[in-house]
């Protein structure tokens, strides 16, 4: 083998620099990790500062042609010197953030202030089960990178029950969607009762099944305006 040949570097560009502090290295390593299994390509000072490697310059060459900064938020890696200069130089390459170089992903409960709480970050505070947090990162990664959050799958229609992942219900094959019925607590909608062999129940207390209300005449009503069809001491029925 030559002098020179690096059989093990890709001359694919660089998709993510990772910035850490160095007490935070297995946060590092798990996002490069999982990132280069989504096919992306990673630059960290855990696999690439290797011997014989100038530090400055290493830093220098991460941040200038990775596509995006990626920098672990921790308590450590705010108080950290390069840690600083790194994301302050991403900022610096993209100013008004249309291109979305520098991609902050919170693993410790820590107050962020200053420029870096104006970006908005990936949060993997109190998430323990390794799937939720390699999809929340790698979606968040995703859309950093289109510049959009456009979902795969159709949101459901607000007024229809969504199914678990979101997608619309639609209703049964050969079914009839009936609109539910305005209710007025007010005037509620009268619904005849049947009784014995299909006969109409009397809706008034007052009035025997199968009878008819009595025809008031003039006079009857001048007499009992409150009650329709009986005089004054008249026995109900």
């Amino acid at each position: 083998m030559s002098i020179g040949a690096h059989p093990t570097r890709s001359d694919r560009p660089i998709d993510f620099f990772i910035s850490y502090s160095p007490a935070d290295e297995r946060w590092a390593t798990w996002l490069a990790w999982e990132f280069e299994a989504a096919g992306y390509r990673t630059m960290l000072q855990a696999w690439d500062f290797v011997a014989g490697t100038n530090f400055i310059d290493f830093m220098d060459r991460g941040v200038r042609e990775a596509a995006v900064v990626v920098a672990v938020l921790s308590e450590r890696y705010l108080h950290s010197t390069y840690g600083k200069l790194e994301w302050q130089a991403a900022l610096r390459a993209d100013p008004d953030g249309t291109g979305n170089k520098l991609v902050t992903v919170r693993v410790e409960d820590c107050p962020i202030d200053g420029l870096l709480a104006t970006i908005t970050y990936v949060d993997l505070v109190g998430v323990t089960d390794p799937a939720q947090a390699r999809a929340r990162v790698l979606d968040r990664i995703r859309e950093a990178l289109n510049g959009r959050a456009k979902p795969v799958l159709q949101p459901a229609f607000p007024h229809h029950p969504a199914g678990p992942a979101g997608v619309l219900s639609a209703p049964a094959a050969g079914a009839r969607a009936h609109p539910p019925r305005p209710a007025d607590a007010d005037h509620p909608a009268a619904v005849p009762a049947v009784g014995a062999r299909g006969a109409r129940v009397s809706q008034h207390p007052d009035r025997a099944p199968g009878r008819r209300a009595p025809v008031r005449s003039r006079h009857d009503r001048a007499r009992c305006p409150g009650h329709p069809g009986r005089a004054p001491g008249t026995p109900d029925g």
